[in-house]
């Protein structure tokens, strides 16, 4: 099952705006407070048994890249869609994150993890978290 609510995007999506001088009217502690509310959703997640992994490739430098990108989050689907709970993230231009759940996580990890290597066309960088900094 595909998991549409996303704690992850929106507030690096923030924190992201904040750090390109976009969000000059927050309080000075939002940013610290978002990175810790991130740090306790993956903390839950991480209790519920989920795991996540993150590629973070930045803006394309090409169309080949693009495309690497596009057959990534493809293949991210079909690992997702087969197992019990799947949801796929991330902030435009900057990282793509799958989160899975269910009783085969590991395996369909190891299988994501794979794909993500074999896109990478060297300078993307493959965290297993969802929380980007």
């Amino acid at each position: 099952m595909q998991d549409t609510y996303d704690p992850f995007s929106y507030l690096l999506s923030e924190i992201r705006a904040h750090d390109a001088g976009l969000r000059g009217d927050w309080d000075d502690l939002q940013r610290h407070h978002y990175l810790e509310v991130l740090l306790i959703e993956e903390a839950q997640e991480i209790a519920w048994g989920r795991r996540h992994i993150t590629v973070i490739h930045g803006e394309p430098v090409d169309d080949i890249e693009a495309e690497l990108l596009d057959e990534l989050f493809a293949a991210w689907e079909v690992i997702g869609e087969s197992g019990v709970w799947s949801r796929i993230g991330g902030v435009p231009d900057q990282h793509l994150t799958l989160a899975l759940g269910g009783p085969d996580v590991e395996a369909r990890l190891a299988q994501a993890l794979e794909c993500a290597a074999q896109s990478n066309p060297g300078h993307w960088k493959l965290l297993e978290s969802a929380v980007v900094q």
